[in-house]
């Protein structure tokens, strides 16, 4: 990937904050930009996210992260959604001012819409009093139409938040299908589904072209969205991901009519 592209960090059940911090280290060595999880329900405690921001900072330049609250039915510790961690001043006091928050376009399986819809209104409410540079990271989708009504809806609680369309890299549709399964999507899963309805399909590697196109076509013709970029998700398929992308961003393609990204 080219120097200063963000490399987003997971913080998956098996992994230890210690991981996150070499590996944060590692690829600002490496000159990435490196942009950590902070999963508040794996955190056990302010003190531990203080030194753990601040090894952050202080080993791997960390500058900006991605909070969100963390599909855990039970905390491991005392916080239990993103808005403690971006309230308890420590992003501040570390010197962390950009900052990624979830956005939920095809809505969260544990957690109701108007519960989803105060939690964006309060971040969004962060930023305006924090200064702090706020953005949205959606779940990934299968599709652009999710994205696209999830912003037309929720225009009060996104304000002038840039969204971040989350879509999942270079994967087989099986693997895809696996991950959205996991992750509660909801109606692009089914969609989806149905483009790959035999065995043999679903061992083809998907890309999220259409999706793509569909999108910079709708920035096109409403230039007041708030959509700003894409994140991959991509899977465990990093290497194949990166390679569609490099290819994409230098502009070695064709779209075909029917909305397909065809690499020359």
């Amino acid at each position: 990937m080219p120097p200063g592209t963000r490399i987003y960090i997971p913080h998956t059940p098996r992994t230890q904050l210690r991981d996150t911090v070499e590996l944060a280290t590692r690829l600002r060595n490496e000159s990435m930009e490196p942009v950590p999880h902070i999963v508040a329900r794996r955190v056990a405690s302010l003190s531990v996210l203080d030194d753990f921001l601040g090894r952050l900072a202080g080993e791997a330049g960390v500058n900006r992260i991605l909070v969100v609250a963390g599909d855990i039915a039970k905390p491991s510790g005392q916080l239990g959604n993103a808005l403690q961690i971006l309230e308890s001043g420590l992003l501040e006091k570390h010197g962390i001012r950009t900052v990624g928050v979830a956005g939920h376009p095809e809505g969260h399986r544990e957690v109701g819409d108007a519960v989803l819809r105060d939690a964006l209104k309060r971040k969004k409410v962060y930023a305006e009093q924090s200064g702090a540079s706020v953005y949205i990271v959606t779940q990934f989708t299968f599709s652009a139409a999710p994205i696209i009504a999830w912003e037309a809806s929720h225009r009060d609680e996104i304000g002038r938040l840039p969204i971040t369309a989350g879509l999942p890299g270079l994967a087989t549709a099986r693997t895809l299908l696996k991950y959205a399964v996991e992750c509660g999507i909801g109606a692009s899963l089914e969609a989806f589904s149905k483009r790959y309805d035999s065995l043999t399909k679903l061992l083809t590697m998907s890309a999220p072209d259409e999706t793509i196109v569909e999108l910079v076509r709708y920035k096109e013709r409403t230039p007041q969205s708030r959509i700003a970029g894409i994140h991959f998700f991509t899977f465990g398929g990093f290497e194949k991901t990166a390679a569609w992308v490099n290819q994409v961003a230098s502009g070695n393609f064709e779209v075909t009519e029917d909305g397909k990204l065809v690499l020359i």
